[in-house]
């Protein structure tokens, strides 16, 4: 024994095998005590909680005198910086009782890993987590702890350090040096809380550390905060990931939109000398001298306005093309470089609806547009390139799956707008077919990218998800559809009329 310096109780030093040994004992005391406490409150055995709650009570004092023999120092822990003695004891007399009285609420399923070589401290642990609503598993040693993450998945591991032949430091360094374990949260427990041995679990990669005897509510509270953290680590990999895949699929729709771009160009000089050499062959036609070798001759003179009204329909039909070519190519370029403006949205919404006529008129497709519904100004302060683009996937969707084969049907797209003084204004688009609808275990996974029932029809999955994007990032707004099988489907977009106000 040494005189300790800071306290005038003396302080006793011990080998750390012999610290683990006496707070497993401890561990063992104090965890039966409060089990058996529970299970004697749920059959009202008043007097046997008052005796357990004075054996609690005693192994709280033993606690307090062992840690005081022990060492002057205080504890240290990842989150506090420092618990002292006075925190880390078991709860009063009073606090047992009241902890009792409020049982856990069983709704977590989660899967624990209970890494230790003393039977008696795993079936604390396991009795006190599946009391809780945890599933557990328990490993006596680090290598059969391993073997069992190696063959099924884990939410959290506690962690024995002190344990024969590979001890808790060692399996941590191999579950941290192995791919398939690196992200399963560890907390160590252990009956040595050391400065350094804290330290050295946490730069290894411990979530946590927890000192033996267990306080109940502290260890709780740990595994908690330890399986949130580990959710929301993992919500915000699926959200990173869900994004890459959207933004792969717009890069692949600029790609796209390039391309388009530059085919209009080109397709748009050989139209241009067709026009170019029917208008010649129609002004020449047209001659007065060329006119005179037909005149007499009803025959022929019916064949010569033949030709001249055929080269006139060309001529406009050429324009035609070329005026849906130039479309093509304005939205292209539009949505390449994503800029804003002032536009009237009717007039976006029909010009869409247009450059898909041809498409509807094959699919025998009968669209209506209704834009009654706008009460206040027509207005849109935002991408009209994106807009288009929304409608034509809407529709290309519905060709291929509301009205598939070629059977054709009616289309519904209107335009109101929502006006409320103490909000943002809004315009809503909805877009109505009355097809075979979506059936309920689809409709919740339309908007995934690459998800798709139709891969045979040529769909990728990326149109809806796109729209989805499109829809949330750039138009600041939301979408929404409504569907029965058999009864066709309702996507509806809300968006702000001024996607600068909507910020």
């Amino acid at each position: 024994m040494t005189q300790c310096e800071h306290l005038t109780d003396t302080c006793l030093a011990v080998s750390s095998v012999t610290r683990h040994d006496l707070m497993n004992w401890l561990n063992q005391i104090i965890g039966y005590s409060e089990m058996l406490a529970e299970e004697a409150d749920s059959i009202a055995q008043e007097k046997l909680i008052d005796d357990l709650g004075k054996i609690n009570s005693a192994a709280q004092q033993i606690l307090e005198r062992l840690e005081t023999l022990f060492s002057c120092e205080k504890i240290i822990t990842q989150q506090t910086g420092v618990i002292s003695l006075q925190e880390r004891r078991l709860k009063p007399r009073t606090e047992f009782d009241k902890t009792r009285a409020t049982l856990p609420e069983k709704q977590i399923s989660c899967r624990i890993l209970v890494v230790d070589d003393n039977p008696a401290n795993q079936e604390i642990l396991s009795r006190r987590l599946e009391h809780q609503g945890y599933q557990t598993v328990l490993a006596d040693s680090g290598a059969q702890a391993l073997e069992k993450m190696a063959q099924d998945a884990f939410d959290l591991v506690l962690l024995d350090v002190m344990m024969p032949d590979m001890n808790g430091y060692e399996v941590l360094q191999r579950m941290k040096a192995d791919a398939a374990l690196v992200k399963i949260p560890v907390i160590m427990i252990s009956a040595c809380a050391d400065i350094d041995h804290v330290i050295n679990c946490i730069e290894i990669g411990a979530e946590d550390y927890l000192p033996k005897p267990f306080n109940s509510t502290l260890l709780k509270a740990r595994i908690s905060a330890t399986l949130e953290k580990k959710r929301l680590r993992e919500q915000e990999l699926k959200l990173i990931s869900q994004a890459m895949q959207a933004e792969a699929a717009l890069e692949r729709h600029r790609a796209l939109t390039q391309a388009v771009a530059g085919v209009a160009h080109e397709i748009n000089t050989p139209l241009g000398i067709v026009k170019t050499a029917l208008s010649i062959i129609r002004n020449r036609l047209s001659l007065a001298n060329i006119q005179a070798l037909f005149q007499g001759d009803a025959e022929n003179h019916d064949l010569l306005q033949d030709i001249l009204e055929s080269s006139a329909l060309m001529v406009k039909n050429v324009d035609n093309a070329h005026r849906l070519i130039e479309n093509f190519k304005k939205i292209a370029v539009e949505q390449i470089i994503e800029h804003q403006e002032t536009v009237n949205l009717p007039t976006v919404l029909k010009d869409a609806v247009d450059l898909f006529k041809i498409s509807a008129r094959q699919a025998k497709l009968d669209i209506h547009v209704d834009v009654s519904g706008i009460r206040h100004a027509q207005e849109w302060h935002g991408y009209p390139g994106y807009m288009t683009q929304i409608v034509m996937n809407f529709l290309q969707n519905i060709e291929r799956y509301a009205y598939p084969d070629g059977v054709g049907g009616q289309v519904d797209i209107a335009l109101a707008d929502r006006h409320d003084p103490d909000k943002v204004e809004q315009f809503i688009l909805t877009i109505h077919d009355y097809g075979v609808g979506i059936s309920p275990e689809h409709i919740t996974r339309i908007f995934e990218p690459f998800f798709t029932t139709g891969r045979s029809k040529g769909g990728t999955g990326l149109g809806l998800a796109i729209v989805g994007n499109i829809v949330a990032v750039a138009m600041q707004g939301t979408l929404s559809v409504v569907s029965e099988p058999g009864q066709g489907a309702c996507f509806t977009v809300c968006f702000p009329k001024n996607l600068d106000s909507g910020a």
